[in-house]
Formats: structure tokens, sequence, C-alpha cells
């Protein structure tokens, strides 16, 4: 049975959608928060053309505005897309935090960048 996305707010327990399909990857990532004046490297877990799944050495705040940039076989330089940080959780043990960014689409070349980069991720 199909939930409506209304239904689907109203509920909590609900399963939550996407509305850009995410690949999965193991990419190298460079993120940056300017406000809070850090940068650290990390790794992509997943990633689509809404938002990434990124693993940090680095505690995150929800809501926080980040600037991530890793390399995309496309381009001579690194491709880096400002994002949101929509979800973290903290690192715990041997685990370090986990987030999920919503990209923050500014420039036309960068999306297709990302579209061009998630589509050689099909092969």
């Amino acid at each position: 049975m199909i939930r409506s996305h209304i239904a689907m707010a109203r509920d909590p327990g609900a399963r939550r959608f996407r509305v850009h399909d995410r690949r999965p990857v193991r990419l190298a990532v460079s993120v940056a928060s300017y406000a809070a004046g850090w940068r650290c490297d990390g790794r992509i877990h997943n990633v689509g053309l809404g938002g990434a799944c990124i693993e940090l050495p680095q505690q995150v705040a929800v809501g926080e505005r980040v600037s991530v940039s890793f390399m995309a076989p496309t381009l001579w330089d690194p491709l880096e897309i400002p994002a949101n940080v929509a979800w973290a959780h903290p690192a715990s043990g041997t685990t370090p935090t986990r987030c999920g960014v919503a990209f923050d689409h500014e420039s036309e070349a960068a999306v297709l960048a990302l579209f061009e980069l998630i589509g050689t991720l099909a092969f």
C-alpha cells in the first residue's frame, strides 16, 4: 500500500523518503564550517542530487551551514557544494560522527558536475 506524503508527515513512525535516490560510495570529502571556523576530512557513504551521508571526526550540529568538497572525475578542481546539516549522530566509541547534508545548489555547473559524478557511479 502506498501512503500519501501528508499521511507520512503526520505519522512520526512512517518511513521517510527522498526525492532523489542516493548511490552508495566511498569518496574522500573535505567539510568546512566557516561560521564555526573548522575544516576536516571525512568520507561520503552515499550521495544523490539532494544530499549525502558523511562520516566525520568532527561534531556537527543540525542546521549548521557547511561546505562539502570532493573530487569529481569530470572536473580539474574539487567540486564544492554548500549544504545544510539535516541530521547528525554524534561519535560514540570507535564510531565517528555521521551526518546527512542537504545540498544547496547555487551553481548550475555544480549541479551538472554532481549529476555526471552520480552517473559514473552506476557503472
